[in-house]
């Protein structure tokens, strides 16, 4: 009867250790993906954007070549972004769309 209390003391404590530790990696990928130039070098500035579609800070700006990408955390698991598809040359940014950020998925600019 003492084994089969230390057993299942042993399985509880593991699977409590299983769903805590899991929680934390599934926290970690929301409002986390990776940013990806399409077809050519761009240069990107992202903003974050809140749970109302509004415009905020500054989170991320670069150039990313073509096929190169970057890991990106937006706050509130949306972004908006400004481009400049040919960055050897000062000329007005684009504006791009809103995404969303979530899952590690990729999203590719412009």
């Amino acid at each position: 009867m003492r084994k089969l209390y230390i057993r299942l003391s042993i399985a509880l404590v593991a699977f409590i250790l299983a769903a805590i530790f899991s929680g934390q990696t599934a926290a970690a990928e929301e409002g986390t993906c990776y940013l990806k130039a399409s077809n050519k070098d761009v240069f990107v500035i992202i903003y974050d954007m809140d749970r109302d579609g509004n415009q905020g800070a500054q989170i991320w700006q670069g150039r990313l070549n073509q096929g190169e990408s970057t890991k990106l955390t937006a706050p509130h698991a949306r972004f908006r972004y400004d481009y400049n598809d040919q960055p050897d040359q000062d000329q007005p940014l684009s504006g791009g769309g809103d995404r969303w950020c979530n899952n590690l998925n990729t999203v590719l600019v412009p």
